[in-house]
């Protein structure tokens, strides 16, 4: 039985606490819904440099979260990681995420609904990392944001490291090629969940 079990619905967040080794896994139901993570103390810039220097041998900057990198906090230090995901989109690691004055009416972006599930300001956000996202690359510019599939079901999962606070937002900006308002389930499962599912599909 998961730990935690809830639903977010598009413009909504949620913060939940993550003990060392749980794991957390986000999924679009209606295969509709984008959105953003985080977690207290993760920065993007020492994210993307770390699994650089793991992936290359040298200082290249990765630009998504792939199955097998991790999360890191301002030290370097590997705080979640990243399992297996679904989706046409990639794990994206260099957006801030949206934020209430970008809109017109002013709704909460995905900063705001962070920072309320983490128990921060806003200001204080040091990295986020946006599922269901591609991108094209030139020596222009990162074009993110671009066209996504995504179908019913698709998920992303990460890894517990340490005991951590964490946040998952449903973003609401509706003008994201492929997605359309939906729900987000967030669900929590310890290591102890992960075996008995194992067992029982093995029965």
């Amino acid at each position: 039985m998961a730990l935690t079990d809830a639903t977010v619905a598009s413009g909504t967040g949620l913060g939940f606490d993550l003990a060392a080794g749980e794991t957390v896994r986000i999924s679009t139901p209606g295969g509709e819904q984008g959105g953003d993570f985080s977690f207290l103390g993760f920065d993007q810039a020492m994210t993307r440099n770390v699994n650089g220097w793991k992936r290359f041998g040298r200082p290249w900057l990765v630009f998504s979260a792939d199955p097998g990198m991790v999360l890191c906090d301002g030290e370097g230090e590997a705080v979640m990681e990243v399992g297996p995901c679904r989706c046409d989109g990639r794990n994206d690691i260099m957006y801030p995420g949206c934020w209430s004055e970008i809109y017109g009416d002013g709704r909460p972006g995905c900063r705001d609904l962070i920072a309320d599930g983490l128990g921060i300001e806003r200001a204080e956000i040091s990295g986020m990392l946006s599922f269901f996202v591609n991108a094209e690359i030139d020596t222009t510019a990162y074009r993110g944001l671009g066209r996504v599939d995504i179908e019913p079901g698709d998920h992303i999962t990460l890894r517990a490291l340490r005991d951590v606070r964490a946040a998952v937002s449903a973003c609401p900006d509706m003008e994201i090629p492929g997605w359309t308002p939906g729900d987000l389930r967030v669900e929590v499962t310890s290591l102890r969940d992960r075996m008995s599912n194992d067992q029982g599909e093995d029965q």
